[in-house]
């Protein structure tokens, strides 16, 4: 009915010490300690275009029932998905089929994250709240979605909730909020001020224009808020500043349905007091 045990082993590239005790196995009561030093799970985990198509994958949380574990863990450098973190720390409480990793921190990307993560098996419900300051948004864009659209560094709060018995549910039922950030930065792939002086210089109405990534449109501030309900992020108060160009926007993103609806209007500065 009772276990204690410590462990230190070398597995792949990662060194792991760990103590695990159980004061009763059933149901389990259990606490742990776990270090690691590095480890990489995309070594193990197939990408996510290798994987076979699964439809609206269920969620079962109901082997979090009729357990009770507390513990800790820290990671020195963990990689998930291509994503990078270091110095992962986190609480770990397992109780009446509620599951929190709470607090939990790491440091993201040259800035730092902090949060807290609930997964409650009593209806299928999951809450998250992060707290991201001074990452640098490029690498990370370049390891999370294969993009190189924005430059610089950024804050962001993200507080949702969501619950179903599939991930389709769950996405089609994420109510919300988030907040975003960033500073002395650049959106690549045009330059607006540049165009505008080129439409202007030829008389030009209307027209397009292929994006072209050795361009790009310089800012020192952009921010922009989101209220989440039913899967769907909505947004009116998009704001970029630039020495010479103003941009705005509003619109939809529509999570559960994997669209987006959205409006982004640019005006050059016309004086240099604007400029400011």
């Amino acid at each position: 009915q009772t276990v204690a045990a410590e462990m230190t082993s070398k597995f792949d590239e990662s060194s792991i010490q760990a103590r695990f005790a159980a004061t009763k196995l059933q149901p389990l009561n259990a606490s742990f300690d776990v270090g690691i030093d590095k480890l990489n799970l995309d070594r193990y985990l197939k990408p996510a275009a290798e994987k076979s198509p699964a439809g609206d994958p269920p969620v079962d949380l109901s082997a979090l029932k009729g357990r009770t574990v507390n513990g800790k863990i820290q990671i020195g450098a963990l990689q998930a998905q291509r994503v990078k973190l270091a110095n992962l720390k986190a609480e770990v409480r397992l109780a009446g089929g509620k599951l929190e990793v709470a607090p939990h921190s790491a440091n993201l990307y040259e800035g730092a994250l902090n949060g807290t993560l609930t997964v409650d098996a009593n209806g299928n419900r999951v809450t998250l709240k992060e707290e991201a300051k001074g990452v640098s948004v490029n690498p990370l864009l370049k390891d999370l979605a294969d993009k190189d659209i924005v430059e610089g560094k950024g804050d962001v709060l993200l507080d949702v909730a969501m619950a179903g018995t599939t991930v389709g549910e769950m996405k089609k039922a994420m109510i919300g909020t988030m907040k975003l950030q960033l500073k002395d930065g650049a959106y690549k792939g045009i330059n607006l001020a540049e165009t505008f002086r080129k439409a202007g210089s030829l008389g030009a109405k209307s027209g397009s224009q292929a994006a072209d990534k050795s361009q790009k449109t310089d800012f020192s501030e952009m921010s922009a808020s989101f209220a989440i309900n039913k899967g769907v992020a909505h947004n009116d108060d998009l704001t970029l500043k630039s020495p010479f160009i103003r941009v705005g926007g509003s619109g939809d993103i529509d999570i559960g349905n994997s669209r987006l609806d959205y409006t982004a209007k640019a005006a050059l500065v016309a004086t240099a007091t604007g400029q400011q």
